[in-house]
């Protein structure tokens, strides 16, 4: 304690809180007993005494809260760890689930029904590759299976087909057909014929576009591209050679068919190089073996069909005039039925009067001039 009086700052001892002075001066004037010693101030009253305990209590009680309640925040900690623990559990459970059986569900049906709206082999190959064990999946091979089926019935009918479009619709079909190189031959064997039968430019340009563009093997790729060369009129026409060239055409072939030996004459030169397989010579021999020929047969004459919308010819350096012109041959086959073959070239070489001095042809199987 101070040494010092509180209130008039004199000395004083240390045991007495003020000084003599005050001391008598607040004893007079507020009739207070200052008490000597300083412990006495804060000696506790009896009923101090025995509220103490009550404060001890109170004090431990806040102690025993204290310590408390780090045991329960530990154990919220840990329940709120294991929600959260669980929870994620069920997150991963649920994704496992969902990519595993829904979507993978999802994607089995997507594809199948990819699968049957194309209704191809290779539709249903993919499906099964896709989903070994899908639910769809004896299904698609049932339906493989039949249309496999289906496709080797088909093809066993398309082998006598002269119908290009089931050909092609085949193709289309079926696009991984084992049967495709068959077919895609076939078809270029019946697009061949039909290109023969119109015996035109237009028509082996045709071919060999579409031979080009890998419709089919273009086996016959040679031959379009010599007889579009012998029908493209590649040189200028003048239109009195054309017509001029066309009338010896025309006259001669009429006269051929029918073994009319006067109106051959008229269209032959008097000295005839080559006549088809015969070799040459003289213009009455050849007429007169035509007549005995027909006439020592029996049978009936063979029509030539010239297109004279198709003539095609070149004018020489010797004035001569190179004429190719498509013809078909119609005539009675040894059973009476009337046949006409397509496909036959006849070239013809004129003098500058339009007299015939070669006559050759190329065949429908045979393109050497």
């Amino acid at each position: 304690m101070s040494q010092f009086c509180p209130l008039c700052g004199k000395n004083k001892s240390e045991k007495v809180l003020f000084c003599a002075d005050c001391k008598n001066k607040i004893e007079k004037e507020y009739e207070v007993d200052v008490p000597e010693k300083t412990e006495n101030i804060n000696t506790p009253t009896g009923e101090d005494i025995f509220d103490k305990p009550e404060v001890t209590d109170k004090k431990e009680a806040s102690l025993s809260k204290t310590l408390r309640e780090p045991s329960k925040l530990r154990k919220n900690k840990r329940n709120v760890f294991i929600g959260l623990l669980v929870v994620g559990v069920l997150l991963v459970i649920g994704f496992f689930y969902y990519g595993q059986v829904v979507r993978k569900g999802n994607l089995d049906r997507s594809q199948w029904d990819m699968a049957v709206k194309e209704n191809t082999i290779g539709g249903y190959l993919t499906y099964m590759q896709a989903f070994p064990k899908g639910k769809y999946y004896n299904l698609a091979e049932e339906s493989l299976m039949k249309l496999k089926s289906d496709e080797a019935e088909i093809w066993g009918n398309l082998q006598i087909s002269e119908n290009t479009a089931e050909l092609r619709d085949f193709i289309i079909k079926y696009p991984e057909s084992p049967y495709n190189s068959l077919v895609k031959k076939r078809l270029d064997s019946l697009t061949w014929m039909a290109t023969l039968n119109d015996n035109t430019a237009e028509s082996y340009s045709k071919y060999m576009v579409m031979s080009q563009s890998g419709e089919f093997p273009g086996d016959y790729f040679g031959d379009a591209q010599r007889r579009y060369d012998m029908l493209f009129q590649s040189y200028p026409v003048t239109q009195t050679d054309l017509d001029s060239a066309k009338l010896t055409v025309d006259g001669f072939f009429t006269a051929l068919s029918a073994l009319n030996a006067n109106e051959m004459s008229k269209y032959l030169a008097p000295t005839v190089f080559q006549f088809f397989s015969s070799g040459g010579g003289q213009r009455d021999k050849i007429v007169g073996d035509l007549i005995i020929s027909g006439a020592r047969t029996q049978a009936s004459t063979v029509k030539y069909l010239p297109n004279m919308n198709a003539v095609a010819y070149e004018k020489t350096l010797i004035e001569h005039y190179k004429v190719n012109v498509p013809v078909q041959k119609s005539f009675v086959d040894d059973g009476g039925r009337q046949k006409t073959v397509s496909g036959y070239i006849v070239h013809l070489e004129l003098d500058r009067n339009f007299q015939i001095i070669t006559i050759t042809e190329s065949k429908p199987s045979d393109d050497a001039v």
